[in-house]
């Protein structure tokens, strides 16, 4: 069952080389072979852009516009779609969804982003029912100095005994403050696992994260994904079966986690996830069937 796992380093610049002859103009006056991302826009119907435009922050637009180009270019590049014709809407939940072409809907696909990584993660096939969920994580995000006992004192209650014991049983790292960075990374990964597995079931935040429980049986690399660990579902249902789950964990780099859950309705499907590295993608890959939207689509 193939799965296209994409991951985007916001802090890449955007050479006027790798979107020419997209973009012929408007660099940076400081940088002048540096294009401004926000020229990027032209490549979106006006709805995203809307929405796009109305963060404050320009990293938090940074990652959302290339979160959104990420779903145009996988469909393009794997469902054979014409990057102009693509629509989009969000569930209930807030999450995209494709509404045409009609024939495509069907396809799973997730994002994340946080920090300096956006990460996508879509069925290629056409033939497969895959339920799929991701999240990535900075590791960095905490208030500095602050303890692990501080920094998780509002989550804990999210996660189950076992899952406590994982965290907080982390061997000390000597070069650490009071040995607490391997606390709170342990906490990041199993952060990152609940939330592939609700982003995997379209479920809204006030969704029972005991209900579940990880088994993590090894730790993460950054080479090579981790695809030991294992779910046990409390209360199975039709709309959370405990059956078929997978998950992918790796390191992006030394500040960042990702986790991946992928649950196949398929019996006898086999391994959804291969073990291989998250493919990692410059500009001149992101952008290479990128047409601007027509007006019609604004």
């Amino acid at each position: 069952m193939p799965i296209a796992r994409w991951a985007f380093n916001i802090r890449q610049p955007l050479l006027l080389e790798n979107v020419e002859p997209l973009v012929t103009s408007l660099t940076d006056d400081d940088k002048p072979n540096i294009v401004p991302v926000s020229n990027l826009l032209n490549f979106l119907p006006k709805i995203e852009c809307d929405r796009l435009l109305q963060f404050r922050l320009e990293d938090d637009m940074r990652r959302a516009l290339i979160g959104r180009l990420m779903i145009h270019s996988f469909f393009a590049a794997h469902h054979d779609c014409r990057w102009d014709r693509l629509v989009f809407s969000r569930s209930e939940t807030n999450k995209p969804i494709l509404l045409q072409p009609a024939h495509l809907t069907k396809v799973s696909f997730n994002i994340s982003h946080h920090g300096d990584w956006v990460i996508l993660v879509g069925d290629t096939s056409l033939e497969s029912t895959v339920r799929l969920g991701v999240d990535v994580m900075d590791f960095q995000e905490q208030v500095p100095g602050e303890s692990f006992e501080t920094f998780s004192a509002c989550f804990l209650d999210q996660f189950t005994a076992k899952e406590v014991a994982f965290m907080t049983d982390a061997p000390a790292d000597p070069s650490s403050p009071s040995g607490t960075a391997p606390q709170l990374k342990r906490f990041y990964r199993m952060w990152c696992l609940k939330e592939s597995i609700v982003k995997a079931l379209g479920v809204g935040i006030d969704f029972n994260l005991k209900s579940f429980e990880f088994d993590v049986k090894d730790e993460e690399e950054t080479t090579k994904p981790t695809l030991s660990t294992r779910i046990q579902v409390n209360e199975p249902s039709p709309e959370f079966p405990e059956e078929g789950w997978s998950f992918e964990e790796a390191l992006l780099d030394a500040d960042h986690c990702y986790a991946i859950a992928a649950q196949s309705e398929m019996e006898g499907s086999g391994p959804i996830m291969d073990g291989s590295e998250i493919k990692r993608l410059d500009w001149k890959e992101l952008l290479k069937d990128a047409v601007p939207y027509p007006a019609q689509f604004s």
